[in-house]
């Protein structure tokens, strides 16, 4: 970095500092607002403050309605879900160098959750939300205000961006993946804002990730008097998931998560419906085919009077390493360094927007949010010194490459 910008970057460097408080009090707000992914209405309340936000920073912003999408119920009938809106928000579009920014809204906490509460204990905030992922999302915005005062203070106006704040993430982004997709093309790089590691550490690999859900029919019959006119519908989804559960092992590194059934109703009734739902994880795109003939074979293995009807897929591909990535997480723990945070990575089971936007061919370091842990519980917490320390990475890093793309080379005088 030239020397006469290092004075202006330590400026803003030590300005985030000093907005400390300023943002663990946008965080306790935010948090107090339910966002779980079918809470459309807090989603609505919370996404209204976050484009104010928003617009202080970019050119233009939207909130983008999607597709309803498909789920099947505790009956194994298939039902409409209404999703919240994807917020974008953009800066410099025609620059020569393109990023996403992105994290998600909604929280796996429902509307009736009893985890509703953010307090705060010394340098440890518990809430709903506060590590994933709505410290990533205060994280998101301070840099991006930090980097446009930045750019407002050198004149480098080689680095554009996209913000992308989905509201269906904690299912899987079955409706915004398509937002992702349409808004790919130019994109050099990706920066989303999942909690890091409770250890600091950032996140490397990536397993992909499928959810499933097998459908059992059979014939309802009185267990007294006709008992053997029944088709059992639970005991036919207990073989089914003995036969899944069987599956463990024969890949490597790859599990089947049988995770529930739904079914069954009165003691005296043979039950005619069950749903089986599961989870898939899997290391390398390879092992797909593979596991979906295992899973259709399953299916094929039928007994007389049951039918098995398959839902879901492979959601989310698996996220490898590439010499682009690598070289993306090597700029993030160089700056780290700079901050005196020593950041090493490591690979996960866990499956994120990052697979989705890898897929698209953009590298991306997924974990730049905030350092907390018991994420997806009632015991969630952050580390409130980490908003400052993620705000300031994530501003030295996209000063570092905004930097580091080159200048077009003024023609030669005749």
């Amino acid at each position: 970095m030239a020397m006469a910008l290092e004075s202006e970057v330590q400026t803003i460097l030590s300005r985030i500092e000093s907005q400390r408080d300023e943002m663990l009090y946008q965080l306790v707000l935010w948090a107090a607002i339910n966002s779980g992914t079918s809470n459309l209405a807090g989603l609505s309340q919370l996404g209204n403050l976050v484009l104010d936000q928003l617009r202080a920073v970019s050119d233009d912003v939207q909130a983008v309605p999607v597709v309803p999408q498909l789920f099947v119920d505790e009956h194994g009938d298939l039902k409409e879900r209404i999703i919240g809106d994807v917020l974008l928000g953009f800066r410099r579009v025609g620059a020569p160098r393109q990023a996403i920014l992105s994290i998600h809204l909604d929280t796996v906490y429902p509307a009736n959750s009893p985890f509703q509460l953010v307090k705060q204990e010394g340098n440890i905030l518990h809430g709903p939300g506060v590590a994933d992922a709505k410290g990533g999302l205060v994280v998101l915005l301070w840099a991006l205000k930090a980097f446009e005062d930045y750019v407002e203070a050198t004149g480098n106006t080689k680095l554009g961006w996209k913000v992308i704040l989905n509201s269906d993430e904690e299912i899987g982004s079955p409706a915004s993946r398509e937002v992702f997709s349409n808004h790919s093309d130019g994109v050099d790089f990706g920066l989303l804002f999942e909690p890091c590691l409770p250890n600091g550490s950032l996140v490397g690999q990536r397993k992909g990730s499928g959810n499933f859900e097998i459908v059992v029919r059979g014939q309802a019959a009185h267990a007294g008097r006709e008992f053997f006119k029944g088709r059992n519908a639970i005991v036919a989804a207990a073989q089914v998931t003995q036969k899944l559960h069987a599956l463990n092992g024969r890949w490597h590194d790859t599990t089947i998560n049988v995770a529930k059934i739904d079914g069954g109703g009165p003691t005296n009734v043979v039950p005619d419906t069950a749903v089986v739902r599961f989870n898939v994880r899997y290391p390398s795109a390879d092992i797909e085919g593979a596991l979906n003939a295992a899973i259709n074979r399953i299916i094929e293995e039928t007994q007389d009077g049951i039918t098995l009807i398959r839902h879901g897929g492979f959601f989310a591909p698996p996220k490898p390493m590439t010499e682009a990535y690598e070289s993306l997480l090597k700029t993030v723990q160089a700056n780290g360094k700079t901050l005196g945070i020593d950041l090493a990575w490591e690979p996960t089971g866990g499956v994120c927007d990052g697979n989705r936007l890898a897929a698209l061919g953009i590298p991306n370091v997924d974990t730049m949010g905030v350092r907390g842990g018991n994420i997806h519980s009632p015991q969630e917490y952050m580390h409130c010194d980490s908003l400052v320390q993620r705000t300031q990475l994530t501003f030295l890093t996209l000063i570092t490459l905004a930097e580091r793309f080159p200048q077009a080379e003024a023609p030669a005088p005749e």
